[in-house]
Parts: C-alpha cells; structure tokens; sequence
C-alpha cells in the first residue's frame, strides 16, 4: 500500500472469501505503478484486502480490459499495450508445494560479437538467492547455450552465450530462451561423471570437424578468459562448428 495512493472510489466488492470460507474486508482501491523485470510500466487499481497489504490480486476486469492471455505453461500473462507486447511471469506450485518450471526470456536486448562468449542477463520467475538451472531449449541461430546452474537476483540471472558466426548477432529483449528448474533444498547438483573431462572434450571435438585448421580471424576471437588452455578450447569448438553459418545467407543470420 506504501508504493501506491489511493482512489475515491467505490470498491467493487465489500468483501472476499479467504482460505476456509473466512470473509476478509476489502480496505478500498489503490492506485500502483509498478516495473515488470523487463522493465515495463504495468499500471493497475487493486482492491486491498484487510490482512494482505503486501499482495494483491489481478481481477477478471484487468484480463478483459487489456485482453490478456494467462499461460499456465509458460507462467505468464500476455497482452498488448500500444502495439507492444507486455510480460508478466508469475510463479506456480505443485500439489508438494515446489515451484514449477518456467520459462526464460531475454531480459533486454543484447548484441553478442562475432566468435565471442558473452553472458546474458535473461529474466526468471524466482525468488532473490533462489538457485536454479537454466536450460536452453529454443534454436538462436548460430548462437550457442549451456545449461548452467545459477541464482536469481531481482527476477534476473546471467547464462554464457558463445556466438559462432564472424557476424555480430542481436537477441530481442523477451525472446524465448528455454526453461528455469528449480532446484529445491532436498535436490543436488551432483559434480560431472567426467564426460566433461577436457581430454574427452577434445576427442570428442574432433569427431565434429576439423579443429586445427585456424579461422580467418582466429586473433580477434574474445572469450573473456587469458588462461590459453580454455581459450584453445573454444578457438577448437567455433573450428568445429565453422560449417554452420558459414553458407548461411546473410539475412538468415540475424535475430
């Protein structure tokens, strides 16, 4: 209630039904201007309920008068608002009480250089300090996605993405990227069998492609790292993935 100012006006209802068929007042009608994790003014005149001055609740009248959709798949509501396409994610539990998987979407829009990894802020639906991992599920053209274990802070969380092509790509904000799992108290993130193991990483670059022959501008290639070890590595993975983009049309290459 601290964030908005209140309306003279009636509210529409006197009271609600709670849990357990308790009746709760309804104080009145409240005014917020509000930012999405996308960063998008979300204006809204809420009905404050009597015990509950943290939270509120969008009505059926909020859903008809912008003609959103809510998606219980990708836990979001959508709709349009002068041509733009708003987000809200909201967050949904299991019968066990865990959070669901949602999906991820690039918080704003971001242009990656040309064979360089570049992390990426993308938004979540998750609580501060809440861990997770993100898994990429949607083609980027010639850009490529870990999975990564992360945390979440302010609704936001960093992945690494690794651009193969020379050319420098743009990713729209709200473009979908894949999916957040949580990971709960009683899970564990277990350390890798050692398939991950660089000698194994090497071999198996070299059943991709040829990862000796150099790149035309293996020099400029930036990974944010100086250790030569990790930087030879990713110099040998844009080797093997050369093929591609390199007889994709222009046009094609661009988000």
């Amino acid at each position: 209630m601290q964030f908005g100012d209140r309306v003279e006006t009636t509210a529409p209802v006197d009271y609600v039904e709670g849990i357990g068929g308790f009746l709760l007042d309804v104080v009145g009608v409240w005014h917020f201007n509000m930012y999405n994790v996308f960063g998008e003014v979300i204006s809204v005149d809420a009905c404050i309920v009597k015990g509950c001055n943290d939270e509120f609740l969008f009505g059926v009248d909020f859903m008809r008068t912008h003609g959103a959709t809510m998606d219980f798949h990708n836990n979001e509501i959508r709709y349009s608002d002068g041509g733009l396409r708003v987000v809200i994610p909201f967050k949904t539990f299991d019968k066990a009480g865990g959070a669901k998987i949602a999906v991820v979407r690039m918080a704003r829009t971001t242009r990656l250089d040309g064979t360089a990894v570049t992390p990426v802020e993308v938004a979540i639906t998750a609580d501060d300090r809440e861990q997770g991992l993100f898994v990429p599920t949607q083609h980027v053209g010639p850009l490529m996605l870990a999975a990564t274990v992360t945390r979440a802070k302010n609704g936001k969380a960093w992945v690494l993405a690794i651009n193969s092509s020379d050319e420098q790509t743009r990713l729209p904000a709200k473009r979908e990227l894949g999916t957040w799992i949580p990971i709960d108290e009683d899970m564990y993130v277990l350390e890798v069998n050692g398939e991950l193991q660089r000698e194994r990483l090497h071999v198996w670059l070299r059943e991709l492609g040829d990862v000796d022959e150099p790149l035309a501008n293996d020099e400029d290639v930036h990974i944010g790292e100086t250790d030569a070890e990790s930087r030879q590595f990713v110099l040998q993975l844009l080797r093997a993935y050369r093929t591609t983009t390199e007889n994709i049309p222009l046009p094609l290459r661009l988000l």
